[in-house]
Parts: structure tokens; sequence; C-alpha cells
């Protein structure tokens, strides 16, 4: 059942593959087979959340992330909870998704140690996240453990770097310290512009923010 949603998947019937997939999330499940289940319980999530079912995806990201955990695949719990996270987020909900979040980043730090790059992926949405919820301050340190931890891993001209001290700009200009800001918008802007293909609306909304200050 499976296969037969793989084959569903590839040619583009999403129905019909998570029709197949849920039989055999449930056989497998039944059977205590949690890599496989994991594994399936996964598909099915990445298919509703493109299918724009939300709420399903939650669930399966849910699931996949416990079955995960108890196979003893660890490395892939903090994804599963992060897209979990964002789409909570989405769906107006950002305090569920900063609780969610803090998991990931826990789960990511225990599974690939201090320095990688899903940790710093996981950090800087916590940071959006926070800042949504009006905790400048806790948006500004996760956004800031996301910068060192991207300087560490890719230097500090990496496009990475440019996008954290976007960010960080950002969390300035709404705590009202203009100046802070501008010097941030400007350390990102030039590391961007290095980049002229990657990032374009970022660049263009970056530039027009600090042209206001």
């Amino acid at each position: 059942m499976e296969v037969a949603g793989d084959h569903a998947s590839s040619r583009g019937d999403g129905r019909e593959a998570l029709s197949c997939w849920s039989e055999a999330l449930e056989i497998l499940t039944s059977r205590d087979r949690t890599a496989e289940a994991a594994r399936v319980a996964s598909k099915m999530a990445m298919t509703e959340e493109n299918l724009g079912e939300s709420e399903s995806a939650c669930v399966h990201y849910a699931q996949a992330a416990d079955l995960y955990k108890l196979s003893g695949d660890l490395a892939r719990v903090p994804m599963c909870l992060n897209n979990m996270a964002m789409l909570r987020k989405l769906a107006g909900d950002p305090e569920e998704a900063s609780v969610i979040l803090l998991r990931a980043l826990d789960e990511a730090s225990r599974c690939h140690g201090s320095v990688h790059g899903e940790t710093a992926l996981i950090a800087t949405n916590l940071g959006a996240v926070l800042c949504e919820c009006g905790d400048l301050l806790g948006a500004e340190q996760r956004h800031m453990q996301a910068l060192g931890l991207r300087e560490q891993l890719f230097g500090p001209n990496h496009p990475e770097v440019g996008l954290s001290l976007g960010h960080l700009a950002v969390i300035h200009q709404m705590a009202g310290d203009h100046e802070r800001a501008r010097n941030f918008y400007t350390a990102a802007l030039e590391i961007l512009d290095q980049f002229p293909q990657l990032h374009e609306a970022e660049r263009s909304i970056l530039r027009e923010n600090l042209e206001s200050l």
C-alpha cells in the first residue's frame, strides 16, 4: 500500500496517495513497525500540506515526530516539529507555534549538536514567531543565535548570514532603535547584494525599510 501511494503521488494524484498511505499507516502502526510508520506519516503530512489541509498535516507531522523518536531516528524529529509549528503560525496561532518550535530547537540541539544548519533554521523561525507574539527581546535572542550559528557554519559573508542580519534589523526598527536598525540593514544588504540571483524579495523589503529610516 505504501508503494501504491508512492506511485499515485508520482502521478500527481495526492488523494489516491493519501488513501493508500492511510491504510499502510494503520497496518504498520498495528504491527509496531515504527520506522516505516514514521516514514508514511511524514509522506502524508507533506502531501496534506501541499493540498492545503493544514489540520490533517499537523496531526501527521506530530505522529511522524513521535514515531521517529520511538524508532530511534532522532535526526528527523526536529523538522517534523518545525513544519508543524509553521503551519500553526500560518493558521493564526503563533503562541502554540512558539511552544512547538522550542521543542524542535531542543530536539535539534540534542541530535545535531550545538552547530548545525537545521538548528539555525529553527532558531530563525522561532525568532519570527516570537516577533509576531510581540516578544521582541526573545525574538532578538533567537535571531542572534541563528546569526552566530550561520557565521560558524558558512562564514561572515554568506547569504544566510545576510538574512539573519536583516531579521535583526527589523527587530530593532520595531523596538524604535533606528540607528542599530540602520546598521543591521546596511550590513545585511552589503552581503545580499553580492548574490543578486538569491532572495530578491527579501532584498527589496530590506532596502525599502532602510530607505524609510
